[in-house]
């Protein structure tokens, strides 16, 4: 190799380096590894947090097609949980990532949020739409493998239980708290955008859809100052690209609260590309599938398909959190 050679495969090796983002990609065009979620520093543990060391706590669940409430314990409920939001086909560090995160989760909304106790005089409830989503009968060696290695594993926000919230698919980035829960904005600012790419290898209909919704529901949701609809527009978006506040005639509202009552499994995400009228409808467009804030589930996925394990795929979707080992 002659010296002119090995000077110019030296610039060549220096551009790549400058041209290629820190941490994305090893030569060979392999994805690099991220790093793990740091170790949460047990002394600073809230008092809520601490009392859980005592052990594995027994909870009680809401059953909506009953209307009865069932006692079991927490790493039961989680298995269910995980079963119900993930399901059994995704790689296993998925899977344990999202068990640590519904964990976290759910003790969380628990402490922070009292529950479903004022609804249904119950710690939880199996309505998606009121807590997380819940199926024993899904429950495979698999999930329970996922659940029992992570056993007692949450996430942590200076010493308190994070709102370790999670999504199916978001386009390009995951959203920031404002955008997916504004009531949550202040109380869970570490929630930020990052990179995602999980609608590469999501199913086609959430990575452009097209919802029609009449003229007559979308008017009664925002009442009779939006008038006759015909000016609807997207007026503000967040960091994410996502909806923040939809205009009409002389009404405003919030797009998370247009999708909660026009129907989470109706109105995808409020990740819209356009808002119009057209003839009796409004025409949504858009991208993503919920409301896109903290772990992207296809993203966890594509993660692991990429060699991460579980503390890399949370480190990466939750860059200003920690983990602790509760319980053994």
């Amino acid at each position: 190799m002659t010296r002119q050679y090995k000077f110019l495969i030296s610039v060549l090796l220096s551009l790549l380096l400058l041209l290629t983002p820190f941490g994305c990609v090893q030569l060979g065009g392999k994805p690099a590894k991220k790093p793990e979620i740091p170790k949460a520093d047990p002394a600073q543990l809230a008092d809520e947090v601490k009392k859980y060391q005592k052990g594995e706590p027994t909870i009680s669940l809401y059953r909506k097609a009953t209307g009865k409430k069932q006692e079991l314990k927490l790493e039961e409920y989680i298995k269910g949980v995980v079963a119900a939001e993930i399901g059994d086909k995704f790689p296993m560090e998925a899977l344990k990532a999202q068990a640590i995160v519904a964990r976290t989760m759910t003790l969380a909304t628990l402490e922070y949020e009292n529950g479903t106790r004022g609804k249904h005089n119950t710690d939880a409830s199996d309505d998606h739409t009121e807590f997380q989503a819940y199926n024993e009968k899904s429950i495979s060696k698999r999930i329970s493998q996922a659940v029992d290695e992570t056993r007692g594993e949450v996430l942590t926000y200076q010493g308190k239980f994070a709102y370790a919230l999670f999504s199916s698919v978001s386009p390009d980035k995951t959203a920031s708290i404002e955008e997916g829960f504004p009531k949550l904005k202040g109380k869970a600012d570490y929630l930020v955008p990052v990179e995602t790419n999980g609608i590469s290898i999501a199913p086609k209909k959430y990575r452009n859809w097209t919802v029609k919704v009449p003229k007559s529901k979308v008017r009664s949701i925002m009442g009779p100052k939006a008038e006759d609809l015909s000016d609807i527009k997207i007026a503000e978006k967040g960091p994410s690209g996502r909806a923040l506040t939809i205009i009409a005639g002389g009404a405003s509202i919030p797009a998370v609260e247009l999708r909660e009552k026009i129907g989470f499994d109706t109105l995808y995400s409020t990740y819209f590309t356009s808002i119009k009228a057209e003839g009796n409808n409004i025409v949504f467009k858009g991208r993503g599938w919920g409301h896109g804030v903290g772990m992207e589930q296809w993203g966890a996925q594509l993660m692991a398909n990429e060699g991460n394990n579980a503390r890399q795929i949370i480190g990466h979707y939750f860059p200003r959190l920690s983990w602790v080992k509760l319980y053994e």
